[in-house]
């Protein structure tokens, strides 16, 4: 039913062939394909830039322009509608963007101010930065007219994410007579370069128009890339005489927890109170070495409950600072894809990293301290962490260690391998991972990943290994992707994540992206399948899925879809479902339908809708997710949900009902409050976050 962490069951896929796979390891394959590559000079000014939106300090006249954005959507390779220009300065800690968007101003659309905005409904501006010119890592910043801030490290040429990460820049924007201007301030210590004399970096911009759902770039990037695809970037060049910095930055915190007793004789009230410290310090521009002690995490946003109507554990993303910095580093697994019909959820992770610190349960365990080395040296990635967890009256100490190391090869490719040891308080606990892996874009339309993994524990040491290998082809008409796992019985990888083992998994995909022409109400036509399906290791059918949908995108950024499923489902054990019903053992055949729609999420009103509807089991299901929200732009943003679930079985019946709340207000882009409020009617549990930072 309901799970808030996930369960101790593992599991997990492995990937197989994928087009039919033509696997074109030549030179043109593993060389960039040639094009124009922009270049914009950067200007040293040795004024100080008063960072107040207006472009007035006569140093930004001496910077050359970047113009001339190219759209990707709805014109794709046409000339952006509205002008953006951009110029840049540096001194010697930081870089400034001056940038000038025209438009007419009562167009301009504002829907958030809060750290982490929705890119999707505002106007915005965005830069791509790759600060060691590798074209596979860097950060994109983006800002909306209101000054809200949207930040992600980068890795693997765009194919890699960590957006919770929130570096330390800052921006301010004044709306103009034909547009807005915008100056922004990066220091170097939050971004790294090149310890060179003349530092070359890559570097991209992206403007979008909200109210014409235009995207443009000011170095062309096809629609199915993000700003983040930096193999794509142009070069910002003229940067000189950067001393190198030593950032040290400090955080001490105190924590306390006010708990009242009521004895039956006089009440016992308690105020615990602790402190902690986390340090940061860069050895090099590529090496950072993090410390932590009384590691706390309060301030982290509760995960969202979901309810849960298979047999296996649910993925919940990691929120913690402390984890969440170089995370992409130590990725290793289902390599998660930028966006659209192709993406998957994670389905293995071999370092999962909410194995530490938090119970099955998700209830947060005393991590007595830590440390983390990561970053890059040459052609090297590099990641080592080692933390303690304490012991509770429930749990025993362990202490986790992490060393993950990949190399560039070729243009965009690389290898890597990983280790992982968890060793318990007691003698003879431990379980130790070891894998490698290989990651290949051996062109810009297509990629082969694959890894060889093994676990050791006590006397599991057999049957033990997981293998995997995908591929995927997409340009800008269709895409298809397959993937072939396969995963032994005593695979366990205890700090990672692991849906099911002990089976071989088959996954085939396949889409179009037909786009209509002009600015027409239909932007796009998304026809999709999807096949999946599991064996056990004799090849004995567990789990069959197909999936045959259509998406339609509209030019005001709705949505809706439809879709017939088909499943099949071998139980060789009775799947209990719900504390009063269990489905038995056995072979079950069913099928459903569904359909979504979300409205455009900048208006006033919004909602979205979730249906799915048909046989399940030797029953029936209904499940319906409803949303609805207000937004008065840009401070305040609310929004319920509610979601349905009816289950009817022969073995019986069941709702499971889910109603979320939540409220948003920001005073302004650097002061926010928030709540976060959901009731599960099943368990009867309310679940309340409340924030203000």
């Amino acid at each position: 039913m309901t799970r808030s962490q996930l369960n101790p069951r593992t599991a997990l896929r492995r990937p197989v062939c994928t087009l039919g796979i033509a696997i074109f390891l030549t030179a043109a394959g593993l060389a960039q394909q040639g094009r124009d590559e922009k270049v914009v000079t950067a200007v040293r000014t040795e004024v100080p830039i008063e960072l107040d939106g207006h472009l007035n300090e006569a140093q930004w006249s001496l910077a050359s322009p970047a113009t001339g954005f190219i759209q990707n959507s709805p014109r794709d390779r046409e000339p952006a509608t509205d002008r953006t220009v951009v110029r840049v300065l540096f001194d010697e800690e930081n870089l400034y963007f001056g940038v000038y968007c025209y438009q007419d101003p009562s167009r301009i659309v504002i829907s958030d101010l809060g750290r982490d905005f929705g890119v999707t409904e505002n106007d915005v501006f965005g830069i791509g930065l790759d600060t060691r010119h590798d074209h596979r890592n860097g950060f994109v910043f983006f800002t909306n007219p209101g000054e809200a801030k949207e930040d992600a490290q980068v890795a693997s040429d765009g194919l890699e994410f960590t957006r919770d990460w929130d570096g330390i820049w800052d921006v301010v924007t004044q709306v103009q007579p034909d547009g807005w201007t915008i100056e922004i301030v990066i220091p170097f210590k939050t971004v790294g370069y090149n310890s060179q004399d003349h530092p070359i970096m890559g570097i991209n911009f992206k403007r979008r128009i909200r109210h014409k759902n235009e995207d443009s770039h000011w170095g062309y990037i096809p629609r199915r890339f993000l700003l983040s695809r930096f193999s794509l970037a142009g070069r910002l060049v003229g940067l000189r005489d950067i001393p190198r910095s030593q950032n040290l930055r400090v955080k001490p915190f105190l924590t306390s927890t006010f708990t009242q007793r009521d004895l039956g004789i006089e009440e016992n009230d308690d105020l615990d109170a602790e402190a902690g410290l986390d340090v940061k310090y860069r050895l090099s521009e590529g090496l950072t070495l993090d410390l932590t002690l009384n590691t706390d995490f309060s301030q982290v946003e509760v995960d969202t409950q979901q309810i849960n109507l298979t047999r296996f554990s649910l993925f919940f993303p990691e929120k913690r600072d402390f984890f969440l910095e170089n995370a992409t580093l130590f990725a290793f697994g289902d390599v998660p894809t930028e966006r659209g019909p192709r993406s998957r959820s994670q389905e293995t992770q071999l370092f999962y990293s909410r194995r530490i610190g938090l119970s099955p349960t998700g209830l947060a365990l005393p991590l007595l301290g830590g440390a983390r080395l990561s970053g890059r040296v040459g052609k090297f990635s590099l990641g080592i962490l080692n933390i303690h967890q304490q012991d509770t009256d429930d749990f025993s100490s362990n202490n986790f260690t992490v060393t993950r190391l990949r190399r560039d090869i070729f243009s965009r490719s690389e290898i890597g391998a990983i280790f992982i040891n968890r060793e318990g308080g007691e003698a003879g606990d431990y379980n130790r991972t070891y894998g490698l892996d290989l990651n290949m874009q051996l062109r810009q339309e297509f990629t082969v990943n694959g890894f060889i993994a093994a676990t050791q524990s006590p006397e599991q040491n057999e049957k033990n290994v997981h293998t995997k290998i995908s591929s995927k082809w997409e340009n800008a008409f269709w895409y298809t992707q397959g993937l072939f796992a396969d995963i032994g019985e005593n695979f366990n990888p205890q700090v990672g994540f692991v849906p099911r083992r002990g089976v071989r998994n088959y996954q085939y995909d396949l889409g179009f992206k037909p786009r209509t022409k002009g600015d027409a109400y239909v932007r796009e036509f998304q026809p999709n399948t999807s096949i999946k399906y599991f064996t056990d290791r004799d090849n004995r059918t567990l789990t069959k899925e197909g999936r045959y949908g259509m998406q339609i995108l509209f030019r005001d950024g709705s949505r809706f879809g439809i879709d017939y499923n088909t499943h099949f489902e071998r139980l060789l054990t009775p799947f209990r479902i719900h504390p009063t019903v269990t489905i038995p053992v056995g072979d079950y055949f069913f099928n459903n339908w569904g359909l979504q729609y979300s409205s455009d999420r900048s208006k006033l009103l919004f909602g979205s809708l979730l249906m799915l509807q048909g046989d399940f089991f030797d029953g029936e299901r209904t499940t319906a997710r409803l949303g609805g929200g207000l937004a008065l732009r840009p401070n305040l943003l609310t929004e319920l949900t509610y979601e349905y679930n009816s289950v009817d079985v022969q073995a019986g019946d069941f709702r499971a009902d889910l109603y979320g709340l939540r409220f948003n207000y920001s005073f302004n882009p650097k002061v926010f409050f928030d709540a976060f409020v959901q009731y599960n009617e099943s368990t009867g549990k309310v679940l309340t976050n409340l924030r203000f930072n």
